[in-house]
């Protein structure tokens, strides 16, 4: 199977490229406009194929690509591939704002294609676990950066998205209210907190990105115990009279444990069978949404 790869940066180096290369029914087709990129690449993966223009990708025949570009890009890129008939995976966030965001969706939904948006914590291992808890009523979530304050849009698309998508996914419930605070520096958000309220429980998020260290962490409570992750892959479970920590497999990648073998596998299934999930949309889409309420909130 044809695939391709837009845009070569640290992500892709880091988690695509070595597991795509390691799939043996998969072509990789890769385009960049860097030429240096590009030599260094074939000099280390001489039977990739590569490009300089996505139009040049785009007439190799590829049935669907990976877009690792800047995000500033995608609009543009996801909407040629879209119109080629292509199925994308594309990193998070699909766009800077929730309406252009929407605007892809909805046409790769007219037009039947798979467009996966990078979510890796949906499929990491330890967040699995977590999804499988029945009638949680508290989640929390921590993820907190060193000296990242940045503007209210770039903080919660480029990173306090993957907070509100893991509270999504992991409390099964319909929003009642919605309660968002921030504090601002010099016209820098620098943390926030997130309140979702249902009738059956509440989830909290938090991001400090001046907090002096890098860590994340998410908590789900039930009526009989308390599950905790810390840093993606690390388990416990609390109950009234134990704890229990889960063992970690020493040989399991870094990779797996942060859900790309799996976010990845379920994209080139999806594209291999054309089994396109309208809950995904769904998902995806309420994600960017409730982001672009946040930075109005916020502005």
């Amino acid at each position: 199977m044809k695939i391709g790869m837009i845009g070569i940066g640290d992500i892709a180096k880091k988690a695509y490229l070595p597991i795509l290369t390691q799939i043996k029914d998969v072509e990789l087709h890769v385009c960049t406009r860097n030429s240096n990129v590009l030599k260094v690449l074939k000099s280390t993966h001489p039977h990739i194929n590569t490009y300089q223009s996505t139009q040049e990708l785009i007439h190799s025949n590829i049935k669907a690509a990976f877009v690792h570009s800047s995000t500033s890009s995608h609009e543009s890129i996801v909407n040629e591939l879209l119109e080629a008939g292509i199925h994308i995976y594309v990193d998070k966030p699909v766009t800077y704002d929730g309406f252009s965001t929407e605007n892809l969706i909805n046409k790769a939904r007219e037009k039947n294609l798979v467009l996966m948006v990078g979510f890796n914590r949906r499929y990491a291992p330890t967040y699995q676990k977590l999804k499988d808890i029945e009638q949680p009523n508290m989640v929390i979530m921590q993820k907190n950066r060193a000296n990242l304050a940045t503007d209210a849009r770039r903080f919660i698309f480029d990173d306090f998205i993957h907070v509100i998508d893991t509270l999504l996914h992991l409390f099964p419930y319909t929003l009642e209210h919605v309660h968002i605070r921030g504090k601002h520096t010099n016209m820098k958000l620098e943390h926030i907190v997130l309140h979702l309220e249902a009738k059956e429980g509440t989830a909290i998020g938090v991001m400090n990105r001046e907090a002096g260290t890098t860590n994340e962490s998410v908590e789900v409570f039930t009526e009989r115990e308390i599950l905790r992750v810390a840093n993606v892959s690390e388990m416990t479970c609390e109950s009234k009279n134990n704890t229990l920590k889960y063992g970690q497999d020493n040989w399991e990648s870094t990779l797996h444990k942060r859900g790309f073998h799996n976010i990845i596998k379920a994209f080139l299934d999806a594209v291999k069978e054309e089994n396109i999930d309208p809950l995904v949309y769904d998902k995806d889409l309420k994600t960017h949404q409730l982001a672009e309420k946040l930075v109005l909130e916020l502005k």
